[in-house]
């Protein structure tokens, strides 16, 4: 009966700070009665692709401002609980006994409000049923909203001017001919969002401080072994790929950002709210940086696809690369040039900051793939293999450049962990 009392007293007091609460209290039900933990936080993360979604923008897009909101609620916990660590743009001063539940939730809110202005109405409601579900008193959810707001204000003005807004096709220049990026079959789609290339990372401020060098010459050796073995394992029918090949590529053909940002959170489950914090924003840190590292890469080498290569095997100046004009992957290709893989650069990225917190590479996890697949690991080198595989026998990917991508990603891993979020005393 208190629990409930106390959720009725939270709800009216946010009534009165805003009147624009009044009548959201019905979207409390779809809450636990309690919101705490990193429930809290992944109920807000996942949020903000639900409004990507509705908008509708483009999933990269959406995670860049994620990882806004991921580290905003940091902010407001780590202030809250004076956590030992460095914030990423400020750590206001906080009442003694503030809750960090109303902290963490009034960030997000803040953030989302500004990343998703015209869903306002939406974004209200939610709030208020988040807030409604705060196990803490009216004055001490009153303080943590109080610190929520300006650690998330912090937060947006350090990320001001960071390109995340720029029109989807800023740097892009269509190309043609050998070894150049086109559109792929059979949507022929313009480029998945050039302008992620230009995004200000996390931790750093440079986009190219991870650029790999350039993909291999196509009448190079490593081109022609590469190609015949995508070619092979990766055509869609009369392949050599085995049953369980197949299985691996579509259990990883899902977005390499929405599967990483799954398993951050479900690591973070059984965590306190301060670690949980801190391991979920530095997480998606690593996920976003790896892409604003990749998409660099991709945009300045505009490397061809194994689709359209593949059909046009005669035109590369390699004597042993023969073309095959009806070649179609077993998974369809995504819409960005090839070089480096994201898939890899994404998982390696998380990986290597796996590594840097648990202390080694050693560890099991449990990965959730396509279509609630679950499969368990048992080193990052296990991974790094598999995810690699996937993307040659899906047909979108070359071998070096699935490798190229987990050299990458394990760099942009590495810095990300060791420089965001640090301890005070490092």
């Amino acid at each position: 009966m208190k629990s409930i009392l106390a959720c009725v007293t939270a709800f009216l007091l946010m009534a009165v700070v805003d009147d624009r609460y009044i009548g959201a209290r019905a979207a409390a039900d779809t809450l636990p009665a309690t919101l705490t933990g990193s429930a809290l936080l992944d109920d807000w993360g996942n949020r903000f692709t639900s409004l990507g979604a509705s908008v509708p923008e483009n999933p990269l897009r959406t995670q860049v401002r994620t990882t806004i909101a991921q580290l905003a609620m940091f902010d407001a916990v780590n202030a809250v609980l004076e956590g030992p660590y460095r914030p990423f743009a400020s750590k206001p001063a906080s009442a003694p006994g503030a809750s960090p539940e109303a902290a963490a939730i009034r960030a997000a809110y803040i953030v989302a409000l500004s990343e998703f202005p015209t869903k306002a109405a939406t974004i209200d409601s939610a709030y208020a049923a988040s807030i409604a579900a705060v196990p803490a008193s009216p004055e001490a959810i009153a303080d943590g909203i109080v610190v929520g707001e300006a650690a998330a204000n912090g937060v947006l003005a350090a990320r001001a001017g960071d390109h995340r807004n720029d029109p989807d096709l800023e740097g892009y220049t269509p190309a043609s001919g050998p070894g150049a990026w086109i559109p792929t079959p059979p949507a022929f789609a313009n480029p998945q969002t050039p302008f992620l290339q230009f995004v200000t990372p996390f931790g750093y401020h440079d986009p190219t401080r991870f650029r790999p060098h350039a993909p291999p010459a196509l009448d190079s050796r490593t081109y022609a072994i590469d190609y015949h073995e995508s070619r092979d394992l990766g055509r869609a029918t009369e392949t050599s790929r085995t049953a369980e090949q197949s299985a691996t590529a579509l259990f990883w053909s899902p977005s390499a950002s929405a599967l990483w940002s799954a398993n951050v959170r479900s690591l973070a489950s059984s965590m306190d709210l301060l670690t949980a914090a801190r391991f979920e924003a530095i997480g998606i840190a690593t996920v976003t940086n790896a892409l604003i590292a990749c998409w660099d890469a991709k945009y300045t080498y505009m490397f061809w696809r194994p689709v359209t290569a593949i059909r046009a095997g005669d035109s590369d100046g390699n004597a042993e690369t023969d073309p095959d004009p009806a070649w179609t992957p077993f998974i369809v290709t995504p819409s960005h040039p090839e070089y480096p893989a994201a898939h890899t650069t994404v998982g390696a990225s998380v990986l290597a900051f796996y590594t840097a917190w648990f202390g080694t590479d050693q560890f099991a996890l449990t990965f959730k793939g396509n279509g609630g697949a679950v499969r368990t690991y048992t080193s990052v080198n296990d991974i790094h293999a598999e995810e690699a595989n996937a993307r040659v026998w899906g047909g979108m990917h070359w071998r070096n450049s699935t490798e190229v991508g987990t050299k990458v990603g394990s760099r942009v891993g590495k810095f990300t962990a060791k420089h965001l979020l640090k301890p005070l005393d490092d």
